[in-house]
């Protein structure tokens, strides 16, 4: 480039354009390029250099009995063989930014390939976003971590966050309000996250990720005071899914703006958006009830 800036000034070439004619053949050539080059970067579309790319829900991937997630972002995976990068998509659940890494029909197929990325260095799980699973070794299910909360909410959620590392939400489980934080982390990985926020007088419980998977329900306003009760979990009780029919693309939002966890899911081949999950029938009766005021068809269905 300097060459021909020289040789463009040496025979006062720079204006007028007209005497672009007096370059030799090789040098037209580069200035053709530079000017077709320069001419075409300007004509490219905003749109077309920097296009938006929205990152799917982890449970929306796949369709699959058993999937396999890393509990973190993909920009922070090790290097890996072609094979298992090309299956690495990224993705969110519970507002925490998560690897799918593949889906399966089967517990052998699924906890094979956590063994694999284990392997590599990646603290993978396998997980299952429409069943509970019995059939996949203990160390291989996912976990996640409740806490207890006080009367001030928002600064329990600031404690959790810093401790950990992990982000943390409200949410119900049992009927009541607690602090959800490591969604769908390794159990060895939980029960070293617990034990931190133990020694900090943190009262935390490391559970099985199926038992909040559909995704809990929203807790009462961070604002308004929780009264704290001892952690217990049931889980061979039922689960009741509040779900509204989703009649337009603006369902989702309508429906996030009173429950925030509500996620998009399929029943029986028709569009809804899940809205709450309870153990307590007469809890989620009530719901369904208050949804169906201001969405029509709301229904109520038993796991």
């Amino acid at each position: 480039m300097r060459l021909l800036l020289r040789m463009i000034k040496r025979r006062s070439l720079i204006s007028p354009i007209s005497k672009i004619n007096l370059l030799p053949k090789d040098v037209k050539l580069w200035v053709f390029l530079v000017v077709s080059l320069v001419t075409n970067s300007l004509s490219i579309p905003a749109k077309a250099i920097a296009q938006v790319v929205s990152i799917p829900a982890c449970p929306q991937i796949s369709n699959r009995a058993y999937v396999v997630i890393f509990d973190r972002a993909a920009s922070l995976l090790p290097p890996l063989p072609e094979f298992l990068a090309i299956a690495a998509v990224p993705c969110h659940y519970l507002n925490t930014s998560m690897t799918f890494l593949g889906g399966f029909d089967n517990a052998s197929g699924s906890s094979f390939r956590a063994n694999q990325l284990r392997e590599l260095g990646v603290d993978a799980v396998v997980h299952s976003f429409t069943s509970k699973l019995n059939d996949v070794p203990a160390n291989l299910q996912a976990s996640v971590i409740l806490t207890e909360l006080n009367s001030e909410p928002n600064l329990a959620m600031q404690q959790v966050r810093s401790l950990t590392g992990k982000n943390a939400i409200l949410a119900t489980f049992n009927n009541r309000s607690v602090l959800l934080a490591a969604p769908l982390s390794s159990p060895q990985s939980a029960n070293a996250i617990a034990n931190r926020l133990r020694s900090q007088g943190i009262g935390a419980q490391v559970i099985s990720a199926a038992l909040i998977s559909p995704p809990l329900a929203a807790a009462p306003s961070a604002n308004s005071r929780v009264n704290s009760r001892p952690l217990s979990s049931n889980s061979s009780a039922s689960t009741y899914r509040v779900l509204v029919p989703r009649l337009s693309a603006d369902t989702l939002n309508q429906v996030k703006a009173i429950v925030p966890d509500a996620f998009a899911t399929v029943f029986q081949g028709k569009a809804y958006i899940q809205a709450r999950t309870y153990s307590n029938r007469d809890n989620a009766n009530r719901e369904r009830d208050r949804l169906n005021i201001r969405f029509p068809g709301t229904i109520l269905i038993q796991d």
